[in-house]
């Protein structure tokens, strides 16, 4: 309904099939969230869409994409966020475009929202050791090192997000949030481990996480 919202008054120009109305509720409303789809699921398109949706409601946040290499996931997220800001007017205008905001370019990526939230790139590399973040989506997680993502990436979302006041709340949907989309891989893989892992998360608390998958 706020994407809807965001399309003003030509919402006929972007309608949400009924299978991505579901993967935006569950992403939106669970800290952890696994999803396994084929290509041209609209995985990718969507879970950039949840993260620029955060970036829009959670004011002062921080979130990024990863996946094996830096360039790889720059090219991901700017042409799923040049795609939706053309499909969602209402994107576009929460953006800063002004000289030396919002960039993006072959290995780089950020865009600056206007109520102070960013959404970049992280490499998963050494060199993103001691980086703070809100949340973020590991995009094609099979092809991320198993010692890079827990040694490195996931280290990165252990501060919460400072509200208007100053204090923070570390029960927000957003704080820590791990979005983890890919294709389908292999039983031995790091990446099925994980699975696994959010899996029994969800049992044991389902508000928390939530494990996608399909056809």
């Amino acid at each position: 309904m706020f994407v809807e919202f965001l399309c003003g008054n030509n919402p006929e120009n972007f309608q949400l099939y009924f299978y991505q109305r579901i993967f935006l509720r569950a992403a939106m409303r669970h800290k952890y969230v696994y999803a396994t789809f084929p290509r041209g699921y609209s995985k990718s398109f969507l879970a950039v869409l949840v993260l620029m949706l955060r970036c829009i409601l959670y004011p002062r946040a921080h979130f990024f994409v990863t996946t094996g290499g830096k360039e790889q996931a720059a090219g991901i997220t700017r042409e799923k966020a040049e795609e939706l800001v053309k499909l969602i007017p209402g994107l576009r205008n929460e953006i800063d475009w002004s000289r030396g905001a919002s960039k993006a370019s072959k290995n780089e990526v950020t865009y600056i929202f206007k109520n102070g939230s960013k959404l970049d790139i992280m490499a998963a590399q050494q060199s993103s050791r001691g980086k703070r973040a809100t949340g973020g989506l590991m995009e094609e997680v099979i092809l991320i090192d198993q010692t890079l993502l827990n040694e490195v990436i996931i280290p990165t979302m252990v501060v919460d997000r400072r509200l208007a006041d100053g204090s923070s709340r570390e029960d927000e949907v957003a704080n820590k949030s791990q979005i983890y989309v890919t294709t389908a891989g292999w039983k031995n893989a790091f990446a099925y481990d994980k699975l696994i892992q959010l899996l029994i998360q969800q049992i044991i608390n389902p508000a928390e996480a939530m494990v996608l998958g399909g056809t």
